[in-house]
């Protein structure tokens, strides 16, 4: 299967990147595409002449949304800066994530519309590192990633994994954190070739 890997961290030398490292070694021979986005200077700004056609002509943008698009994986690893990820992952959700690509509208023409997700084939796992309690930052990590972004784009997730008072981790504590990404991969990879490619239609929080 072909897998999208993002991540958004600035720094090579990061637990997130020692994270990234980790999945393409427990993946094996897995398809993995990678985007580092700081690495890859990605702009997160939405140009007007984008937002108001709702299409981008960037190549950059195009390439992105083939990714995206032609895999049945998706990993995002990020850090927990002021309860949100960073800005250029945010970015990339504003722009990848367009009508026809992740969703679409349907409906009569002066009627009401409702949304349907166009990206269901796709499975997700997501990694935040904080200095936060698990408790106090997981919930709301949760409902972001699989309340917010999955369940509209019909995406479903795996597994979001909250690696929690990093500050605090020696070496071995923090080999623990690298053997849950170890079963986070197995339970992605093989839920998406049980699900082949099925979906249930369900909210990504139902199991």
């Amino acid at each position: 299967m072909q897998i999208l890997a993002l991540i958004a961290h600035p720094s090579r030398g990061s637990f997130n990147h020692a994270i990234l490292d980790r999945c393409l070694v427990s993946l094996g021979d897995h398809q993995v595409v990678v985007h580092d986005l700081y690495a890859e200077n990605f702009d997160p700004v939405v140009p007007e002449p984008d937002m108001r056609r709702r299409f981008s002509f960037d190549p950059t943008i195009q390439q992105h949304v083939r990714d995206l698009t032609s895999s049945q994986g998706l990993i995002i690893i990020h850090p927990d800066w002021w309860s949100q990820p960073p800005a250029i992952l945010k970015g990339w959700l504003d722009r990848v994530l367009t009508p026809g690509v992740a969703y679409e509208y349907q409906g009569p023409e002066f009627g009401t519309k409702h949304a349907v997700p166009l990206l269901s084939h796709v499975r997700a796992a997501v990694f935040v590192t904080s200095d936060a309690i698990a408790s106090q930052a997981a919930p709301h990590f949760d409902m972001m990633w699989r309340d917010r972004v999955f369940s509209f784009c019909g995406i479903n997730s795996e597994q979001v994994e909250l690696l929690d008072r990093m500050r605090e981790k020696n070496r071995r504590q923090r080999e623990r954190y690298l053997r849950r990404v170890d079963e986070a991969m197995k339970a992605l990879v093989g839920a998406s070739e049980e699900a082949d490619e099925t979906y249930s239609g369900r909210p990504a929080r139902e199991k």
